[in-house]
């Protein structure tokens, strides 16, 4: 790999880990056209170049959760009993509404994209209301009942609409659980990394048609590198940039980050229509 790509690399592996610990997602966004870019290059193509870039992201977003949730305990803002009732029960739904999906014909990924850029424009007009009102909500008691609904709610949404974890637990944590949306990020982005460990299992089970050197089914750690490594620098500083900021900006962030999808939604259901 050229040093000047492999800086590139570097410098989007930085952006996805300060966007990882800043709002508590798995970066996704970042990651997927970056292994897109470094694969097409590879002369990967068809379903194997969408195998290839799924693992890999879900490399890359397991290494932004490790590292974000490591600065969190540091900071002893760790919060351990909230993120295990969360995590299996997104894990089990997620994994048996995928490998459900994937052997269903009634499946039309279209529908639920329309009623999924339904849910996020519900969660922008909440989060304006409530910066509108400026009044602080009081944090309801943990309950693992709620929590563990949370977490079946938040493997639903990921496994049916495509979008990441993440995206989907926030505004279930800072609606159904009165979070704030900074313990909201830190709970989510310790969440993710558990949440995708059996995707990652089954990619590197997979058998590539065209195995490259230092690779694991289809996990390629030496074009994953650079990237990582960003993250590594990337994500300890959105973590502290996260927990310095006032709640209303973090709000305003996130919600940035909801118009971009619904953006790319529409961009998706557009071209796919032609």
């Amino acid at each position: 790999m050229e040093p000047e790509l492999m800086l590139v690399y570097l410098l989007f592996g930085v952006l996805g880990g300060v966007l990882s610990g800043l709002l508590g997602v798995g970066g996704g966004i970042i990651f997927i056209p970056v292994f897109d870019h470094i694969f097409r290059s590879h002369g990967i193509e068809g379903e194997e170049l969408v195998r290839y870039i799924l693992a890999n992201s879900f490399l890359a977003i397991l290494f932004a959760g490790l590292s974000s949730s490591l600065k969190h305990w540091r900071m002893g803002n760790f919060h351990l009993r909230e993120v295990l009732t969360i995590a299996f029960p997104a894990m089990v739904t997620g994994v048996s509404l995928s490998t459900w999906i994937t052997h269903a014909t009634w499946y039309k990924e279209t529908y639920f994209k329309l009623v999924f850029m339904g849910v996020i424009l519900y969660t922008l007009w909440r989060t304006w209301v409530n910066n509108r009102k400026e009044a602080t909500v009081e944090e309801l008691p943990y309950s693992s009942t709620r929590y563990s609904l949370i977490g079946l709610a938040t493997g639903f949404i990921s496994a049916v609409s495509g979008l990441g974890g993440g995206v989907a637990m926030i505004p279930l944590l800072t609606m159904w659980a009165r979070l704030d949306i900074r313990k909201a990020s830190a709970i989510s982005i310790s969440v993710i990394p558990i949440m995708i460990l059996p995707f990652l299992l089954i990619y590197a089970l997979g058998n590539p048609t065209s195995p490259m050197p230092y690779q694991w089914g289809y996990l390629q750690f030496l074009f994953t590198a650079p990237v990582v490594l960003g993250i590594f620098i990337g994500s300890p500083l959105g973590v502290r940039w996260g927990q310095q900021m006032k709640s209303s900006n973090l709000q305003r962030i996130f919600a940035g980050l909801l118009i971009l999808l619904v953006i790319k939604y529409v961009y998706e259901l557009i071209a796919g229509s032609f």
